[in-house]
């Protein structure tokens, strides 16, 4: 009997242990102002797409997203501390009309989705 075999089934399980090891070192507030964005609530899409990416592969969103609050000129605000892959699914997600969102995404695509570590 012939055994269907998928490929990308193997890739992802065998990454889940690196990806669930890896540090919250990126944050929503600085990718959105790289990007060109004014505010976290600009790209909540994209947030939530990037967050449906992670339970569509069985990682735990927990691990990859965090929710944090920061003050500034008098107000509470929302952030959000994110993994590298988390990093990655939040700009694969976010507009690329915006020229610097579009940059960035063919970026990734040459690193062969590879995000850049942080100095």
């Amino acid at each position: 009997m012939l055994k269907l075999y998928e490929y990308l089934d193997e890739v992802i399980s065998m990454r889940q242990v690196q990806f669930d090891k890896e540090p919250l070192e990126y944050y929503a507030s600085d990718i959105i102002r790289l990007l060109g964005y004014g505010d976290v609530n600009a790209i909540k899409q994209a947030m939530f797409r990037a967050m449906e990416a992670c339970v569509a592969l069985h990682y735990p969103v927990n691990l990859h997203f965090k929710k944090t609050y920061c003050w500034k000129d008098g107000e509470m605000l929302t952030d959000w501390q994110m993994s590298m892959l988390g990093c990655y699914f939040l700009v694969i997600n976010c507009d690329p009309s915006n020229p610097n969102v579009a940059k960035a995404q063919l970026l990734i695509g040459l690193q062969g989705g590879k995000m850049p570590r942080k100095k």
